[in-house]
């Protein structure tokens, strides 16, 4: 009988294929296969991360990551070269912030400047600045139809432009930096007492020896308007710093206040009881006037409608002009050839300079006809006719007037004034007074002379000692 099972090959002996790609099964004995390390996964050395490191700041700070043209760079030569363009990139940022700094101190320093100028209490001490003048380097100004004594004179504030107008009524407009004249008055038969310019060059007032006031455009000098009121003629005008508004005085004892945005008559002030001689303003709403032979000075407050008068010694024989220095100090001088320095707050000068410019031969005092300030600062010019323009300082809280320099020239002095950098001078000179023809210094010429300073470096470095006056 035959088997029931029959032989052959069972199956699950049927060969499989497997996935060779599979990863391979653990060993039984529990361990983990080892398997080769990722690229991610490799060690990286010291001098390789700090490469990195530098690199990375490179391009936190914009740094080109050039290589030497041609040339194999080192890993040392390469830190170097991150390192420094980095201590640069620092230089740089650090640089830019102390000039932040800078302009801000500047900023806040002419802030500053600004506000003590607008209470009266801003004050330099400019005057050990000074060291000499240079008369070759002066400048002579000179119009042939001004052939009379030159009168007065102003200055624009950014000192480009001069005003000049003489004996025989005539103004002329200057360059003062091409020396150039660029317009002028036709002749007049009166000459010319004062004048001032406003802010923004738009009008030029001129007190003419008449009654009335002369409004002439600032840049062409054609006439605009003309203002009436005072009943003699008007010997001083000014305006308001950076206002048009505009004070006035004259021979018959008032001053006036008027506005030439409207160009209409404000109000009349009283109190002076002879000729009003000189009149002066700064930027607060008030002005000084001096009384001439009445021998006051006032200071009208406009807004308050009152006035502080200030009576001189009884020597004086007539102020003649009065100027102020701020808000609070002022100059006067007159006929006796004194010199006197005022605070605002005392009734009495400061300190008086008596024959300030000398006598003359026979025996009286020389007449001071023109004094300027260097605003807010310690210097002052006087002029006379004794050959002489002298520089002036003022010490100790301007409790007293000690001489700088005197500067040579020739002819009676009717006008002064400082560039507004106080490194000019000029002079306003004739052969004869402003006011009148007693004698002629026949060798004297009707010119202006622009005397240049010269300074010591640190005022060429601008390092200039400010100070508020309590």
């Amino acid at each position: 009988m035959s088997s029931f099972f029959l032989k052959g090959k069972p199956r699950t002996a049927t060969k499989r294929k497997f996935d060779k790609t599979k990863p391979a099964k653990k060993e039984s004995s529990g361990k983990a296969a080892r398997r080769e390390p990722e690229a991610s996964e490799e060690e990286i050395d010291s001098d390789e991360e700090e490469e990195q490191t530098i690199a990375a700041a490179g391009k936190k700070f914009n740094f080109d990551d050039e290589e030497d043209s041609g040339l194999a760079e080192t890993a040392q030569d390469k830190k170097l070269r991150l390192a420094k363009k980095y201590l640069k990139e620092v230089e740089e940022a650090e640089r830019s912030r102390r000039e932040d700094e800078e302009l801000h101190d500047g900023v806040s320093s002419a802030l500053r400047e600004d506000y003590l100028e607008s209470i009266g209490k801003l004050y330099r001490e400019a005057a050990d600045l000074y060291e000499g003048f240079d008369l070759n380097q002066a400048v002579t100004l000179k119009f042939k139809q001004q052939h009379l004594s030159i009168t007065c004179l102003c200055l624009t504030e950014d000192d480009k432009y001069l005003y000049v107008a003489n004996k025989n009524g005539i103004v002329v407009r200057w360059d003062l930096n091409n020396k150039e004249k660029l317009a002028s008055t036709k002749h007049q038969k009166t000459a010319v007492q004062s004048m001032a310019i406003s802010y923004d060059l738009k009008y030029l007032v001129v007190a003419d020896g008449s009654n009335e006031i002369k409004v002439l455009n600032g840049t062409t000098l054609e006439p605009v308007n003309t203002l009436s009121g005072h009943s003699e003629p008007v010997t001083g005008v000014v305006f308001r710093k950076n206002t048009h508004q505009l004070y006035s005085c004259s021979k018959d004892r008032t001053v006036k206040v008027w506005s030439l945005d409207e160009m209409v008559y404000v109000e009349t002030l009283y109190g002076h009881q002879t000729a009003v001689t000189a009149i002066d303003a700064l930027s607060r709403e008030r002005a000084i006037t001096a009384g001439g032979t009445d021998c006051s000075i006032r200071i009208w407050k406009i807004v308050e409608e009152s006035q502080l008068v200030y009576n001189c010694p009884p020597t004086t024989d007539s102020i003649e002009c009065v100027r102020l220095i701020g808000d609070e100090h002022f100059l006067s001088c007159g006929t006796d050839g004194s010199l006197s320095v005022w605070s605002s707050g005392k009734k009495k000068p400061l300190n008086t300079v008596r024959l300030a410019h000398g006598k003359t031969e026979n025996g009286e005092a020389n007449w001071i006809s023109a004094i300027a300030p260097l605003l807010n600062t310690d210097l002052f010019a006087s002029g006379s006719c004794d050959g002489f323009v002298r520089i002036w300082k003022l010490v100790g809280g301007s409790k007293s007037i000690l001489p700088v320099m005197q500067i040579p020239v020739e002819g009676f002095v009717n006008a002064l004034a400082f560039s507004s950098d106080g490194k000019r001078l000029i002079v306003g000179l004739g052969q004869e007074h402003r006011l009148g023809r007693w004698w002629t210094l026949k060798q004297a010429k009707n010119v202006t002379l622009v005397v240049p300073f010269q300074m010591k470096e640190d005022d060429k470095k601008g390092k200039k000692k400010k100070k508020s006056v309590e």
